[in-house]
């Protein structure tokens, strides 16, 4: 497909991690089933007030005079600003709610990830809060990245690192900080929880019909199958359980690319 390029118009969209290449300039080539490692959209947006959109990966590549599409796509003509096509997407396409997020999710966001990697504490989490009160800035949402859980499916603070984690919670929501806690829909399969997915149908199979075993940043492990209903409701019953016995605020989902 080929759509002809009005008179100074540049296009944006695609994929996140193209983002310094935008607007595109002529010569640029991008096959959005390569998402490499981040989010991607089949939209493109101009200064035109164009939309292309397609709801499978397509490739497009830049020229001087026309932009070529390999894939089948449509092209909307949502007004005549940039402003507009991306109103008209957002409104069309992806369907962004009209909510407004927690107003605390515009205050400074902090993740132990940055000082801690595989190992935080409860210990740890307290002390990186004070430092960040005592440098006078402003609390905000607290996130315990990564190895606070007791394994991959397993949803529970570690003991070892975190003896109180209602506790710690308490005293992190008195300094003024909202707790978030890092997840992601991978389960170990010598994990406590993977024999009852197993045998419920709650994780992605193979062509054998046995649970998928994938390669993921932290090793192999089976994937929830979050397309079944009953997966998703186990899964929200797991981060429900923290928030009622824990008072943790919200949860940061991460993993699951799909080429994992």
């Amino acid at each position: 497909m080929r759509f002809e390029l009005q008179e100074r118009e540049l296009w944006w969209g695609g994929r996140v991690a193209d983002g310094s290449q935008m607007p595109f300039s002529p010569g640029a080539t991008v096959d959005l089933s390569d998402h490499r490692d981040n989010q991607a959209s089949g939209v493109l947006v101009s200064n035109r007030g164009r939309v292309l959109s397609s709801s499978e990966p397509f490739s497009f590549s830049v020229g001087t005079h026309a932009i070529e599409i390999v894939g089948e796509v449509e092209l909307h003509e949502a007004g005549n600003t940039l402003r507009d096509a991306v109103r008209w997407s957002a409104a069309n396409v992806h369907q962004v709610p009209r909510s407004l997020p927690e107003m605390q999710m515009f205050d400074p966001q902090w993740v132990t990830w940055i000082e801690m990697l595989y190992e935080p504490t409860q210990d740890k989490v307290l002390g990186y809060a004070q430092q960040i009160l005592d440098a006078g800035y402003k609390p905000g949402v607290l996130m315990i990245d990564d190895n606070w859980n007791q394994d991959y499916g397993t949803w529970k603070f570690r003991p070892d690192r975190f003896p109180d984690p209602a506790s710690m919670v308490t005293q992190l929501n008195d300094m003024g900080f909202e707790v978030m806690l890092w997840v992601c829909p991978y389960v170990s399969s010598d994990g406590p929880h993977y024999l009852q997915l197993r045998d419920a149908g709650l994780l992605i199979g193979d062509d054998a019909g046995e649970p998928a075993i994938r390669r993921w940043w932290n090793g192999y492990s089976a994937v929830l199958d979050l397309t079944n209903p009953d997966t998703v409701a186990w899964f929200d019953e797991q981060l429900r359980t923290l928030q009622s016995d824990v008072g943790i605020a919200g949860f940061k989902f991460d993993g699951a690319d799909p080429d994992m």
